[in-house]
């Protein structure tokens, strides 16, 4: 089938099965969010379980419009897609209570949990491994995934392209990087608004009102991503463009270096990319 042939497929197929997650924590309203805001998935065809329906996140995911239930099994038996959503040290208990139907498309996005351990557990032979991140609820996420090619047909896997790249930028890759890229996108989203709330923090310091200074960091920010996209050029090009000789900019590089800014950065991907092997 030719490719084109196969993405019509995929969307026809997407539009008329329903998507199912085990779990809807933070990360599974995020993909929610986008797949409904993508118009690819209705919200009508989604179906997620929760431990009760006075949770947090049960509540949440009704205002989505979405089936909720507390019930996994109700998840299993409705849907063709399934994401697991659910903490990584839960994976286990909650995939052997399962049963899913033989031709079950199951995708994990717990952190650190191999693809052997989804088959071995679940019993289901097409298996996805996905990180995503948290902006993917805007569709400007950052997801990798894994899977075995053989094992799943190629309309399927062109569904799987299409509910990734739904969430913004995704790549497949083996899935021995999925655990070091996690250290970088699945985490780093978290390192980059701690760097936009500090960057707020010194312009409120600096005077500026705290709604504005959010504004500046932010869409700052958002120009420093799309110069390093689009040009092509290296971060630190860019950086040294903006440094002028005895100027403000290069001041404030300096207090960054001499607070260890960088080694900070690397030492945050480091501790996650240790800590993802631990939880797996």
């Amino acid at each position: 089938m030719a490719q084109s042939e196969n993405v019509q497929a995929a969307a026809a197929w997407l539009k008329s099965v329903k998507i199912g997650f085990l779990g809807c924590g933070n990360m599974a309203q995020a993909m929610i969010n986008g797949f409904i805001k993508s118009n690819l998935v209705p919200a009508e065809n989604i179906v997620v379980s929760a431990t009760c329906t006075t949770s947090k996140n049960y509540l949440a995911c009704q205002k989505l419009d979405v089936q909720c239930t507390t019930n996994n099994e109700d998840v299993c038996r409705a849907a063709k897609i399934v994401f697991v959503a659910v903490k990584p040290h839960l994976v286990r208990p909650v995939l052997s209570k399962c049963s899913f139907p033989k031709d079950t498309l199951l995708i994990s996005v717990a952190a650190g949990v191999k693809l052997s351990v989804l088959g071995e557990t679940s019993r289901v032979q097409q298996l996805v491994r996905a990180m995503p991140n948290t902006g993917a609820c805007v569709q400007q996420g950052v997801t990798v995934y894994a899977y075995d090619e053989a094992a799943i047909a190629s309309v399927r896997q062109a569904a799987i392209a299409m509910l990734m790249e739904s969430l913004g930028f995704a790549r497949y890759v083996p899935e021995s990087q999925i655990e070091p890229i996690s250290a970088v996108s699945g985490s780093g989203i978290a390192y980059m608004y701690m760097a936009l709330e500090a960057m707020a923090d010194g312009a409120v310091k600096a005077g500026i009102q705290r709604s504005l200074a959010y504004d500046l960091a932010s869409h700052t920010m958002m120009g420093a991503a799309a110069m390093v996209k689009e040009t092509g050029q290296h971060p630190g090009a860019l950086k040294d463009a903006v440094c002028s000789p005895g100027g403000s900019t290069i001041a404030g590089v300096h207090a960054l270096e001499k607070s260890g800014f960088r080694a900070a950065m690397m030492d945050a991907v480091e501790a996650a990319f240790t800590r993802v092997k631990q939880l797996g």
